[in-house]
């Protein structure tokens, strides 16, 4: 929050600069107002906005993580001899 650590009890007022990290991604918030009750997410989302930096850094960092290539090996456990080739190979092909 605005640049600091947040504690529990730490109170948010309109203005304020929020970091939020879900998962890999980071969210960038502007708190705008503040409500008296707890209300739905629509009324929710009336009161902050996300900085443009932070909606461009989280969706070059999903192009990123779609592009990667993925692996699974079968039943768990170590990868087979093929897979192994491949994964060897993917690591001398991404050392050039």
């Amino acid at each position: 929050m605005n640049g600091r650590r947040a504690k529990r009890a730490s109170n948010i007022h309109a203005g304020d600069r929020v970091r939020v990290r879900k998962g890999p991604y980071d969210f960038h918030i502007v708190v705008i107002g503040l409500s008296e009750r707890r209300g739905p997410a629509s009324e929710a989302r009336e009161l902050y906005e996300e900085a443009a930096e932070s909606v461009e850094a989280r969706d070059s960092l999903r192009r990123q993580r779609r592009a990667a290539p993925k692996f699974s090996f079968k039943e768990g456990g170590k990868p087979s001899k093929k897979e192994r080739r491949q994964l060897r190979q993917l690591k001398d092909n991404s050392d050039d």
